[in-house]
């Protein structure tokens, strides 16, 4: 769903974190991982969104009123659609080799703080709050902010749920 950006000097991702189980995360907790690759959303991946969830706000679909009206003169990706991005994104910064399955359990505490523009160029930035070992998976916690290549925190997730089997 996610593109990449069209600029080839864009930075690239750096290597993600590889662990054999989900409780050896626990080494980790409280650093930042390194960030994911420079992604973007298109028009046409806004259009099949707002056409799957009824969103039809004219931020999101109108691009020549968004051209005129809008700060930035571009439509704006639906919040929904980044966070459903979110847990994809934090596969890149940490990988479970040994886990039979994981399932994203929750995004906890979701602040805006910026729009992102169809073609805005952004990457998650993500660090390990918890890993705790429960009777049937393993939690693994995480704060998570998307981040705008001007440097600015467009998402923040306080809290992100991962739970490993």
């Amino acid at each position: 769903m996610i593109q990449m950006p069209p600029d080839p000097e864009a930075p690239t991702q750096a290597t993600a974190l590889h662990v054999a189980r989900a409780i050896d995360l626990a080494d980790f907790v409280d650093n930042e991982l390194a960030p994911g690759r420079w992604r973007s959303v298109t028009q046409d991946e806004v259009d099949r969104f707002v056409a799957l969830t009824g969103d039809r706000n004219w931020v999101h679909t109108d691009m020549e009123r968004a051209r005129c009206e809008l700060a930035g003169g571009a439509t704006i990706v639906p919040g929904q659609l980044l966070l459903a991005l979110v847990p994809a994104l934090l596969q890149e910064a940490y990988v479970v080799i040994g886990a039979a399955q994981s399932r994203a359990a929750a995004l906890r505490s979701v602040r805006f703080r910026f729009a992102v523009r169809c073609g805005d160029v952004f990457r998650l930035r993500a660090r390990l709050t918890l890993v705790k070992a429960r009777p049937r998976f393993v939690q693994v916690d995480a704060s998570c902010d998307l981040e705008l290549n001007s440097g600015d925190r467009a998402l923040r997730s306080r809290r992100t749920d991962i739970f490993f089997n």
